[in-house]
């Protein structure tokens, strides 16, 4: 609030009302997660300090040359360097600028290098209860092409959509959510356009 000086000009920032404002200094209301993060990007904040008070309380520098090996900030798709050389995806709204993370921990736990991957927010219920809208979903973003069964985030549109693919008997894929109530759907490997496959699912903030 001190920040951006009026209600009005932090609303606008963030995307949403005045009201919803006064609502979260009243404490008669929470934002929603992608407005936490919209929020944090306003104010060049980290999302982890703005939610629970603890880390880096300073103001976040963004680097479009994306992090180091020694990095403990995971950076958007649209920042980062794809393996090899490839350039990387168009932003898109639910990919999340920063979620503190240390990139030795993604190395050793997840086999992931912090260069090549992306925090998706996930958007309806298609894959509950495995994930949750608002759930924040860990792409490796390396692993854009099928080779096994997993949970992988899809370009569908304009948007992205985390569905589980299963390789069929008869070479097709079947892509599906974890919820019953969305039908199935069927397709070649070459109508497949991945954006890279979840390797964590990180849950709300």
């Amino acid at each position: 609030m001190q920040q951006f000086g009026s209600v009005a000009d932090l609303a606008r920032a963030v995307g949403v009302s005045d009201n919803a404002i006064y609502k979260w200094v009243s404490g008669r209301g929470q934002p929603s997660m992608m407005s936490l993060v919209n929020l944090a990007k306003a104010a060049g904040v980290s999302v982890e300090w703005l939610a629970t008070g603890r880390g880096a309380s300073g103001r976040i520098k963004s680097d479009a040359s994306g992090p180091t090996e020694t990095c403990d900030s995971i950076v958007t798709t649209a920042k980062a360097s794809r393996a090899a050389g490839e350039p990387a995806p168009p932003p898109s709204p639910q990919i999340v600028d920063y979620v503190r993370l240390r990139a030795d921990w993604l190395q050793r736990v997840l086999g992931a290098d912090a260069r090549s991957v992306a925090i998706v927010v996930a958007v309806g219920d298609s894959m509950a209860p495995t994930i949750d809208e608002g759930d924040l979903a860990m792409v490796d973003l390396r692993e854009n092409r099928f080779r096994y069964d997993g949970i992988y985030v899809i370009h569908a549109g304009k948007e992205l959509a985390i569905k589980r693919i299963q390789r069929q008997p008869d070479g097709t894929l079947l892509i599906r959510g974890d919820n019953s109530a969305y039908e199935p759907a069927t397709v070649m490997p070459d109508q497949l356009d991945l954006l890279g496959r979840v390797v964590w699912v990180l849950g709300r903030l």
